[in-house]
């Protein structure tokens, strides 16, 4: 999970950090998601620093840590996605990360979950905007949710794979 934050910590940064400064959203949603970024950055940094004081909850900390992520990914993306097309890209982070400690059945669902709520922010937006979605929109924003599940179920292949080779050489040696 560790290795999840120096890499999609920081690319998540600058995919919010890019949507305001090259589309330029008004200050109160600028600032919401900053605050919201803030927010989720502390909260992340805190619990993965801390994350052995609760040892005895450590999983149940983690899949809270997942669930949580998805949800303030959810309120950027109701910010940022009218101004920045490629924000839905936040909603791989969160059940990739969980796909490092979960099972099999639990990274599909936070991956399910995760897909969920952007077709949802996407279809709440329409709705607040009475704009109707083509097919051809659901389309696309169907393959990004498709994409989400798929590469969270890739990388606890990946990570399940990586245990058992380490088992077998423990074994062996």
């Amino acid at each position: 999970m560790h290795i999840l934050n120096y890499f999609f910590t920081p690319f998540g940064i600058v995919l919010i950090l890019f949507a305001i400064f090259f589309s330029e959203p008004e200050k109160n949603i600028t600032y919401s998601s900053i605050a919201v970024l803030i927010v989720q950055f502390l909260v992340n940094f805190y619990l993965s620093k801390n994350i052995y004081k609760f040892f005895r909850h450590m999983h149940q900390v983690r899949i809270s840590l997942v669930i949580f992520n998805i949800a303030t990914t959810s309120i950027i993306f109701y910010l940022l996605s009218a101004y920045w097309a490629p924000m839905w890209l936040l909603f791989v982070i969160p059940p990739a990360a969980g796909a490092m400690f979960m099972k099999k059945t639990g990274t599909f669902l936070s991956s399910f979950f995760s897909a969920l709520a952007m077709l949802f922010i996407y279809y709440l937006r329409s709705l607040i905007l009475e704009i109707e979605t083509s097919s051809r929109l659901w389309a696309m924003a169907s393959c990004h949710g498709l994409f989400i599940i798929a590469f969270s179920m890739f990388l606890n292949s990946m990570s399940e794979m990586m245990l058992k080779m380490r088992d077998t050489f423990n074994r062996k040696g």
